[in-house]
């Protein structure tokens, strides 16, 4: 791949920059009017400008946001590396498990209706999940298994305590996992409970903190609680009000061409991850028919992946949040629910196997910074975050009221993993008061 020289980058940034200036529909102000410097907020597009002039990323889109008002939005190199077709801020993302905070946002707009309290166990509305069985150990075979002690509760899913995997790594478990079709394209939410009850639990529920397929079932819920598909109901309750008119499970042919693809880096070059170019070691997610699939309407709808979104739309969604469940005008949950969720639910047992992320907790969809001295990074006690699969990431910090967005589209590429303390260290390096 041919690279175009940082100059051109810059100028490409530029007019980004002045693209955006011009849409009036966004609150975009001068960084001095809420708090930033304007010449050490711009470094952000000098950093990832070089980065992507190294050729350690092909492109990236980032949003920063203070007191509800956007004080830096660039667009940076490609979307498209190998074609060198330029990032647009309305470029869409595959935002992985960025879907999980939307999904469990969803189900606590149906708790503050009075319609299930957290200690409700599953099998109140999904019955299959009444006997599950549980592995004897966490790396028992998967025929050596115990009963439940007790069952899991809508709680257990939202702050991934239910026993639950998410089946992405490489062992004979994930294997099994994703063999029973459980993240097929034509798997419905429904089909994926009924796969999901013949799986044996990898602990006891309420044992432990364990990443997983939680909030697939939290959307699941959602389907069955409000009587209608978590499409609809996401795109009724919350898409349309927020004014996200980018996001959704597929996009058609109107929207193709803006849908960028998973990179991965093969043979030092960074290359679409596809099935010319073939894909890194790693589960499902990586397989092309899955990376690939958004350009029609599947079946499965999910809830801890599936979503496209543009950073414009996740902002949309962040900042509501930020705001105590509203954006301008529009209530899509009561703040004292929003303030209920970004707390840590976890137990001090349940904490320690979190130990591996640092001095965090994790609330009802997302990641809570407990300590920030701990966590590696600038940040502030109580911001809420998240990332997904293909290295996009955001983050609420309610002490500052700064929004973050940060789009890109990588998978199994080790320069992206920094992103998250680069933007740290860049944004709150910009802030003056």
């Amino acid at each position: 791949m041919k690279k175009k020289s940082l100059l051109i980058i810059s100028l490409l940034v530029a007019m980004s920059l002045v693209s955006v200036a011009a849409n009036a529909q966004l609150p975009i102000v001068e960084p001095e009017e809420v708090g930033f410097a304007s010449e050490r907020l711009s470094r952000i597009q000098d950093h990832f400008a070089t980065r992507v002039d190294n050729g350690e990323i092909a492109g990236i889109v980032t949003l920063v946001a203070r007191h509800g008002r956007i004080a830096h939005f660039s667009a940076l190199g490609y979307a498209n590396a190998e074609q060198e077709l330029p990032m647009e801020r309305d470029t869409i993302f595959r935002i992985y498990s960025m879907t999980k905070p939307i999904a469990s946002t969803a189900l606590m707009m149906l708790y503050e209706d009075g319609l299930f309290q957290m200690t409700d166990p599953l099998s109140r509305f999904i019955p299959e999940f009444a006997n599950l069985r549980v592995l004897r150990t966490p790396t028992s075979p998967l025929d050596e298994t115990v009963a439940m002690e007790r069952e899991p509760t809508v709680q257990d899913v939202l702050r991934h305590t239910a026993g639950l995997s998410h089946g992405l790594g490489v062992s004979e478990y994930d294997r099994h996992f994703v063999e029973t079709g459980i993240f097929g394209t034509e798997t419905s939410l429904e089909e994926m409970m009924t796969a999901l009850s013949t799986i044996p639990l990898v602990n006891q529920p309420g044992e432990m903190y364990r990443y997983s397929v939680g909030p697939d079932v939290a959307l699941r819920l959602v389907e069955v609680i409000a009587g209608m598909p978590a499409d609809d109901y996401l795109e009724q309750r919350m898409f349309g009000p927020l004014g996200m008119d980018d996001t959704g499970y597929w996009v058609d042919a109107d929207g193709a061409d803006r849908l960028a693809p998973v990179h991965w880096l093969k043979d030092g070059e960074l290359v679409p991850l596809d099935d010319e170019y073939g894909h890194p070691q790693g589960g499902v997610l990586v397989q092309p028919w899955s990376v690939n699939s958004y350009t029609f309407d599947h079946e499965f709808k999910g809830g801890s992946f599936g979503l496209l979104s543009t950073a414009e739309d996740y902002w949309r969604f962040a900042q509501a949040m930020l705001n105590g469940g509203a954006l301008d005008g529009e209530r899509i949950i009561a703040s004292r629910v929003v303030d209920y969720m970004r707390r840590n639910h976890l137990t001090d047992q349940q904490l320690a196997t979190l130990s591996a992320l640092g001095a965090q907790g994790f609330g009802l969809g997302f990641g809570i910074i407990e300590d920030p001295a701990a966590v590696g990074y600038v940040s502030s006690e109580g911001t809420f975050y998240w990332g997904g699969a293909a290295a996009t990431t955001f983050w609420v910090d309610p002490v500052e009221e700064i929004v973050v967005v940060a789009m890109t589209q990588h998978m199994g590429v080790r320069a992206t993993g920094s992103i998250r303390g680069e933007l740290a260290a860049l944004v709150y390096g910009a802030l003056e008061d």
